[in-house]
């Protein structure tokens, strides 16, 4: 399959959870397009590069743009059904916890 190198331009700047390797999609006529792959962000994060098979369909001006995680390599945290966590403090003053926070992840796919 041949690639081609498309840059597309932003007005906003990027969000910064888009890293290089995410699947880059477009709204087209209310069905979801895929662009390809993010190959590079502009340090100014109002532009990104990406390599788009040459049978794709090109986004225009206007276009919704959204991307995607690849869920092999950013998956992480417990796996399991349940996790037993223990927090002890051994201080003699006074001391105030401030969260305890958890993550669900799919681990059952």
């Amino acid at each position: 399959m041949i690639m081609a190198n498309i840059t597309i331009y932003f007005t906003n700047t990027i969000n910064q959870s888009l890293q290089i390797g995410d699947i880059v999609y477009f709204k087209k006529n209310n069905n979801v397009a895929e662009l390809g792959v993010c190959t590079s962000i502009s340090s100014d994060r109002l532009s990104l590069v990406a390599d788009i098979p040459d049978t794709n369909i090109r986004p225009e001006p206007g276009d919704y743009f959204m991307f995607g995680k690849n869920n092999v390599i950013n998956s992480n945290g417990l796996i399991g059904y349940h996790a037993t966590v223990k927090l002890t403090n051994d201080a003699t003053s006074f001391k105030e916890l401030f969260a305890v926070n958890s993550e669900i992840n799919i681990s059952s796919n």
